[in-house]
């Protein structure tokens, strides 16, 4: 039965939602660099480790960098650059040496650049103050090494630009668990059989207007801890075959971005055989594929089109091309939070009187690395850039939040696909626990500055933000116009 007026106000009447994935069509440009450092570098952040000197290569350490422009805007370029790196241990590094740099280099503001570590625990340091172990002597010229390859390759990322279309869809992946193991009265971490972890992969697909493959970009939060310190190979942990498996099947980059793992790690974790990280990344990267295989075709919406009269009374839906969303926004906000007593040095000491001397050392550099320019008196200054690409939204910050916090965000913005980044930008590389955390004396809740109550509080502030940040915006969700 074709579709006449009264069949188009019963498929109107349809108590059904319209099945609407998150679309954007703007201007991009990408570009892929490899950043392995020479063998012998420290890259075994382990303490527990007996040397912290690379001895072999697992995968090859890689920096991708993304170009953004809306197509109706007034030409604001927005970077987005992953890499393959642990942490940045304080402000001077990240900031002054590192990102100040960058940005002035390409001639944009500092927000609108997001850099996204993928954590791995085998790589070096990208903080000269955390060089003091074996094999540090390399670490300088890997780190020039690496600030001129993201210049170059957001450069290059500018010349590359083109008109695509982008397809933003959530997925399943259970790679990650709760890492949050009751021990006696505290929590260790390690896994936790008896615990759910969120098992959302967010996806977006970026293919040129004819439909060739520019990008992947996967959203997945878990710590990469499959690599121990009885491993000591650089390696970007599962990471790397998950890169390996996308590229081949897409022939684009691979754009991994660290998402709320706090308490979130793989089960199986602090292993010596690069074999596990290589089944961990399978777990993650034919995730992705999944995730890939299920999307409709770019710029596509699936409609009830149609209902027809056969052996039962079916409705027939179809996809119809449709004018994805060509909005490119940005905003930096601040979330001020109390921070927890600030201890002295010697009084870290003091505490810690019982643990390997050279273990103390990089606990109480850590701690006091991360308070420069984040503590403002009895608060922290954090940072959270929200982005807007057509209809789906990146929420990224230095942190590393419960999972809790992205699944919360989302429940919350159920019309809006939102990749959660953490270990992105800074200063503020902290822990962001639940309250419960401090109950338990977990490590996120000690190593932390944050005071009991910040997770709660951020996520209030983060939703309020995000209603702010699309109404300002002007930007409301809307149905695709069909092409003619």
């Amino acid at each position: 039965m074709s579709i006449n007026e009264s069949i188009d106000e019963l498929i109107k009447s349809a108590e059904v939602d319209r099945v609407l994935p998150s679309l954007s069509r703007v201007i991009c440009g990408v570009a892929s660099r490899d950043i392995t450092p020479p063998v012998g570098i420290q890259s075994n952040p382990w303490g527990k480790s007996e040397s912290a000197r690379s001895t072999g290569v697992h995968h090859p350490l890689m920096a991708n960098a993304m170009l953004i422009r809306g197509l109706n805007t007034d030409g604001r370029e927005l970077f987005l650059v992953t890499l393959d790196i642990g942490w940045i241990g304080c402000y001077e590094c990240d900031v002054t040496k590192f990102r100040s740099r960058v940005v002035n280099e390409l001639g944009i503001d500092i927000d609108d650049l997001l850099v996204n570590l993928s954590q791995t625990h085998k790589g070096p340091p990208f903080c000269i103050h955390e060089a003091t172990r074996e094999g540090s002597e390399f670490v300088p010229d890997f780190i020039e090494s690496v600030i001129t390859s993201v210049i170059e390759i957001c450069k290059e990322a500018r010349n590359k630009v083109e008109e695509v279309d982008i397809t933003w869809a959530y997925g399943k992946c259970d790679l990650a668990n709760v890492r949050d193991l009751p021990v006696g009265e505290t929590d260790f971490v390690g896994y936790n059989p008896n615990l759910v972890a969120d098992d959302t992969l967010t996806v977006a697909r970026v293919t040129t207007r004819d439909g060739k493959s520019v990008a992947t970009l996967v959203n997945y939060g878990c710590h990469p801890t499959t690599l121990g310190w009885e491993c000591d190979l650089i390696s970007p942990d599962f990471v790397g075959s998950a890169r390996n498996i996308v590229e081949e099947k897409t022939g684009a980059p691979f754009f991994y971005l660290q998402g709320a793992c706090g308490n979130l790690g793989p089960r199986e974790q602090y292993m010596g055989d690069p074999a596990v990280a290589d089944r961990n990344g399978e777990i993650l990267g034919y995730a992705t594929l999944a995730t890939l295989a299920k999307m409709f075709p770019p710029a596509s919406e699936f409609r009830l089109t149609e209902l027809v009269r056969s052996g039962a009374d079916l409705a027939k839906w179809t996809l119809v091309r449709v004018h994805p969303s060509t909005v490119v926004n940005r905003k930096r906000v601040t979330v001020r939070m109390k921070h927890k007593e600030l201890l002295s040095e010697e009084q870290m000491r003091a505490n810690w009187h019982d643990i390997n001397p050279r273990i103390v050392n990089m606990r109480i550099q850590k701690q006091l690395g991360i308070r420069l320019n984040y503590v403002d008196g009895d608060y922290v200054n954090h940072p959270v850039w929200l982005w807007q690409v057509g209809n789906a939204i990146m929420i990224a910050h230095s942190g590393e939040a419960y999972f809790e916090m992205q699944k919360e965000l989302r429940k919350r913005h159920p019309d809006h696909v939102i990749m959660f980044m953490d270990m992105t930008n800074g200063p503020g590389y902290v822990y962001i626990p639940t309250r419960s955390a401090y109950t338990r004396n977990a490590y996120q809740s000690w190593q932390t500055i944050l005071a009991p109550g910040s997770f709660e509080e951020m996520i209030e502030f983060l939703d309020k933000s995000v209603n702010e940040f699309l109404s300002e915006s002007s930007f409301i969700r809307s149905f695709g116009k069909i092409l003619d």
